[in-house]
């Protein structure tokens, strides 16, 4: 659906990696607690070593962004469909200008000083209800079975990919930007590309001690990483509204050169 739309192309998006790193603080108010618990069951309550505990954590990342990357791919495909009936440029930059934005409200969430953008994560909370009970389901430690390491694998994974759709208001912006190249196969490499950027903080988070989980809800941490974030949204609208033309710098925005006209 809209794999090989000629209106956008796409290259490796730096932009999305970027800022599934500087969202450090959104990653870890949203889903620290849940690394850190998965971490310290896995670790306490199955008893793996460091090299076994590292490889499940590593699996449980691994099924977050499978399911950030589906949600990238379904995203790309609606964005090809409605491209085949609307004008390209137009749809293009209504879209880098929302997902900008959200961007900006997000950022102004993450350092607790609007909460607007908690209404946008409502939007997720029908399919949620779904999920949820398979979600908390996989909080618990799981017993060693007789199939062995190989299946706790595909169980970790299993869970990282449930919680991969806990309503979240950065998703549901980058998915916006997602839509952008009406390509499926390019909106699967954006949101991937956008999970990658967030396992270094969620790493961390499902490693460290329970003694340590105040760092999680610093609110300097947390105000410093917003207004990094709103820095990213504002430079982006700037950048796309053609108010600034600093292309060397677009790496470091939505709308940027990771986004190509033909």
């Amino acid at each position: 659906m809209g794999g090989s739309h000629p209106g956008t192309r796409m290259s490796f998006p730096v932009s999305a990696l970027l800022i599934g790193v500087w969202s450090a603080a959104h990653c870890l108010a949203m889903c620290g607690g849940l690394a850190l618990a998965v971490g310290q069951s896995q670790s306490s309550q199955l008893r793996l070593g460091p090299g076994k505990r590292a490889l499940r954590l590593a699996t449980w990342q691994i099924g977050r962004i499978m399911s950030y990357s589906i949600m990238g791919f379904l995203a790309g495909s609606l964005g090809g469909l409605f491209l085949a009936n609307a004008p390209v440029a137009a749809f293009r930059d209504a879209a880098f200008i929302a997902a900008n934005l959200m961007l900006i409200g997000l950022g102004l969430h993450v350092a607790q000083l609007w909460n607007g953008i908690s209404r946008i994560e409502n939007l997720g909370q029908q399919l949620w209800r779904f999920i949820a009970p398979m979600a908390q389901a996989t909080i618990m430690p799981q017993v060693r079975s007789q199939h062995g390491e190989w299946r706790l694998l595909i169980d970790t994974l299993r869970a990282g990919a449930i919680w991969g759709w806990l309503p979240c208001g950065l998703v549901y912006s980058m998915l916006v930007t997602a839509s952008v190249p009406g390509s499926g196969a390019s909106g699967a490499l954006w949101m991937l590309a956008f999970g990658m950027g967030t396992v270094p903080t969620l790493w961390l988070a499902s490693m460290v001690s329970s003694n340590a989980s105040w760092f999680i809800r610093h609110k300097k941490l947390r105000a410093t990483m917003g207004l990094l974030i709103i820095a990213f949204g504002a430079w982006g609208l700037l950048r796309v509204t053609g108010v600034i033309q600093l292309t060397w710098l677009d790496a470091f925005c939505i709308g940027g050169s990771s986004f190509t006209a033909p």
